[in-house]
C-alpha cells in the first residue's frame, strides 16, 4: 500500500479527523501528498452533503496542528540540532531546511504566509519560524490565512466536480486516479534518489583503511 492509499484510506474511515491527521503528517512529513489529496476531501464533502467549509475547516485544522507542531519543535531544539533531526528524516534535506531559514530571514513574519505556495519551503517555514522565537499568534494568524486559502483553492475543486457529478465526476475522479499512482512512483523514486545521495556525501568522510 502507498502512502497514498493510506492517507486516502485514513479519510475514508474517519471522516473530518481523518482529514486534519492526513494534512498535519502532510506539514510535517512531505511524502503525504496534500495538494493531490486536498481535491479529494473536496469531493467527498460534497457527496456525503457536508458542504464546502466541512473541507476547509477540516484541512486547515490540520494545516495548524502540524505547522505547530513544527515550530514547537524548532523553538524548543533550536537551529542546529532541528536541522541534525532533518537530516535524519527520510525524504527530508538540511538543504530543504537552509532553504526554509533564507526565506524567513527574507520576509519575516509575510514568509510564513507566503510559503505555504511555495513547494518544498512550505514543509519546513514553520521551524525558523521558531527557533526565531517569531510571536505564537503572529504564527498562527499567518498559518489559518496561508494554508486556509491554499486549501481552499483545492478543496472547492474537488467540491464542485462532486457537485456536479455524472462526466464531469467520473472524468476528475479517472484524472485524480493517475495523479496518485504517478504520485506513488515518484515518491519512490525520491526516497531512493535522496538515500542514494546521502551515501555519496557520506563517503568522504569514511576512514579509509
Amino acid at each position: 500500500m502507498s502512502v497514498t492509499d493510506w492517507a486516502v484510506g485514513v479519510i475514508e474511515a474517519m471522516g473530518g479527523p481523518g482529514v486534519a491527521l492526513v494534512l498535519a503528517l502532510e506539514s510535517v512529513f512531505p511524502p503525504v501528498p496534500g495538494e493531490v489529496l486536498l481535491p479529494f476531501v473536496g469531493v467527498t464533502a460534497a457527496v456525503h452533503g457536508l458542504g464546502w467549509w466541512w473541507g476547509i475547516l477540516w484541512t486547515t485544522a490540520g494545516s495548524l496542528a502540524g505547522a505547530l507542531l513544527l515550530y514547537s519543535a524548532g523553538r524548543l531544539l533550536g537551529e542546529r540540532r532541528m536541522r541534525a533531526l532533518v537530516a535524519r528524516v527520510p525524504l527530508m534535506d538540511e538543504s530543504d531546511a537552509d532553504a526554509a531559514t533564507v526565506w524567513f530571514a527574507r520576509f519575516g513574519p509575510w514568509a510564513v504566509l507566503t510559503a505555504r505556495v511555495v513547494p518544498v519551503v512550505r514543509h519546513f517555514i514553520s521551524i525558523p519560524a521558531g527557533t526565531q522565537r517569531m510571536p505564537v499568534g503572529t504564527f498562527v494568524a499567518a498559518t489559518l490565512v496561508g494554508s486556509g486559502g491554499w486549501n481552499a483553492v483545492f478543496v472547492l475543486t474537488g467540491y464542485w466536480f462532486g457537485r456536479r457529478g455524472g462526466d464531469a465526476l467520473q472524468g476528475f475522479v479517472a484524472v485524480y486516479s493517475v495523479v496518485l499512482g504517478l504520485l506513488g512512483a515518484l515518491v519512490v523514486v525520491g526516497f531512493v534518489t535522496r538515500r542514494l545521495r546521502a551515501r555519496r556525501r557520506a563517503r568522504p568522510g569514511q576512514t579509509l583503511r
